[in-house]
């Protein structure tokens, strides 16, 4: 067989065939990943954002027992050090700082200890909002909280309260300062 001529037939190309079932099975893929992508990325989002405020709260509980002095958490506008009077926190920074002289708002000679961005500054994707009015919390110097208070956090979706629902938690602090998630709406009792 040495002198026989083997010809080996070269694919270039694929197939219109070959190039429809690979189309089709990309298009079933996607339409089952992309809806999963989104709500892995609203879930991300939301525990990225409650993480984030519990893990403030925290550190200004730590701060006033460190420091035995009074610690106020409140939001503030971007150009000012004075507490903002809001309900919807997500729309400005949050600052926390040493209440030195007790009165409840932050001077040009108290400390600012730390200040995150804002969630949503315009509020129309995501929400923090403080349940029952304006107000800050405020640590005394072993820890424990002025008052009760309760946060929600949530995806906005005002056509769909499922939504928000699903893609929403409510952060309790309690009287002795500690926080805890429980599900979006949630009556926060002392624990």
């Amino acid at each position: 067989m040495l002198g026989s001529n083997i010809h080996f037939k070269i694919q270039r190309g694929f197939t219109l065939i070959e190039l429809l079932i690979t189309m089709t099975v990309l298009g079933v893929l996607m339409a089952i990943a992309v809806p999963n992508l989104q709500s892995f990325i609203l879930s991300n989002r939301l525990s990225s954002d409650v993480n984030g405020f519990i893990g403030l709260i925290n550190y200004a509980r730590g701060e006033a027992i460190a420091r035995n002095q009074d610690v106020i958490i409140c939001p503030k506008s971007n150009s000012a050090i004075t507490c903002q009077a809001s309900q919807f926190w997500g729309e400005y920074e949050v600052q926390v700082f040493v209440d030195a002289n007790g009165n409840g708002e932050r001077n040009a000679t108290e400390i600012l200890l730390k200040t995150i961005p804002a969630t949503d500054a315009a509020g129309v994707a995501r929400r923090l909002t403080r349940d029952g009015g304006t107000g800050s919390i405020k640590f005394g110097a072993v820890g424990l909280s002025q008052t009760a208070h309760r946060f929600d956090i949530f995806q906005v979706n005002a056509s769909d309260a499922a939504f928000e629902a699903r893609y929403g938690r409510s952060v309790c602090i309690s009287l002795p300062g500690r926080p805890r998630v429980v599900p979006l709406g949630t009556v926060c009792t002392d624990f």
